[in-house]
């Protein structure tokens, strides 16, 4: 009697385990469809104004600076980046501003189970300011159910818009493009507070030192973040930073792009998708 009750015992044990999980699957599957239902680009919520009276000012007061950043996602640093390129350089702001206002459709990318990634419907793309080595490109775009990993590179080209990133299981580290990131339903552009040399050394490091590197989602998590024998995107840009710099761009002990994104050693250049006010304040939604 003892072992057909044992075994009952272990088959209920087993149902209850593999109901659990799939209960579990489900939860996530139903997030994963909200998640994709209501991710959408960022729409300004005031008027669009010209702001071409203002670009053209000799010089530009702070309530100049805040107004274009809410027209545009520049902020004052991406505004002074076009300006020294003249009348280019406004030209690509008002493309900018035209981009941040329009309705954008979306894609969804389902590349594995309850993995998916966000682009602009189309194969479209939005301008970018003008980058310089070193800035670093993130998007919130990538996610697992309604988790937002997101995605990291850091510029190592910046008239070749070149961006080292780290992307996939069975690939290697490798140069790629910014517009990798700007045909996203979200982006932001960051550079380090301690400067464009800082900038210019790391993505130069980068650059020679961090190309061909294998592809491991829990590299800086279960292993050493000091080490580089693999690597994924966050860890790639963090690495970088700190081993050319000796900047720890995070103290958080699981290096995410979320985590880049909230640095107290970085500062906004432009931001699309992302609200202007809260930026990326929230890894579920």
């Amino acid at each position: 009697m003892g072992r057909p009750k044992a075994r009952r015992g272990v088959r209920v044990a087993l149902f209850s385990v593999l109901l659990t999980l799939c209960i579990l699957c489900l939860l996530l599957w139903v997030a994963l469809i909200v998640s994709d239902a209501n991710i959408k680009p960022y729409s300004p919520t005031e008027e669009k104004a010209d702001i071409e009276t203002i670009l053209r000012q000799e010089s530009l007061s702070e309530e100049d600076y805040s107004l274009l950043y809410c027209q545009t996602g520049l902020t004052k640093i991406g505004i002074d980046r076009a300006l020294e390129h003249g009348e280019q350089g406004i030209q690509r702001v008002l493309d900018i501003q035209r981009q941040y206002f329009t309705e954008h459709e979306v894609e969804h990318d389902n590349f594995a189970p309850l993995m998916c990634t966000d682009f602009l419907a189309d194969g479209k793309h939005v301008r970018n300011i003008y980058l310089e080595e070193g800035d670093i490109l993130i998007t919130s775009s990538t996610h697992f159910s309604a988790f937002r990993m997101g995605h990291a590179g850091i510029v190592t080209d910046a008239d070749r818009g070149e961006v080292l990133q780290a992307a996939a299981y069975g690939q290697m580290s490798r140069i790629g493009r910014a517009s990798e990131f700007t045909d996203r339903v979200s982006f932001m552009i960051l550079r380090p507070k301690a400067g464009t040399a800082t900038g210019r050394t790391v993505a130069k490091y980068a650059r020679e030192n961090l190309s061909g590197i294998p592809y491991n989602a829990f590299a800086g998590i279960f292993s050493d973040k000091n080490s580089v024998n693999t690597t994924q995107c966050a860890h790639l840009v963090w690495y970088a930073y700190h081993t050319a710099a000796g900047i720890d761009l995070t103290d958080k002990t699981i290096i995410l792009p979320y985590g880049l994104a909230n640095s107290d050693e970085l500062e906004v250049v432009q931001v699309f998708g992302f609200d202007p006010d809260t930026l990326w304040s929230d890894l579920f939604y």
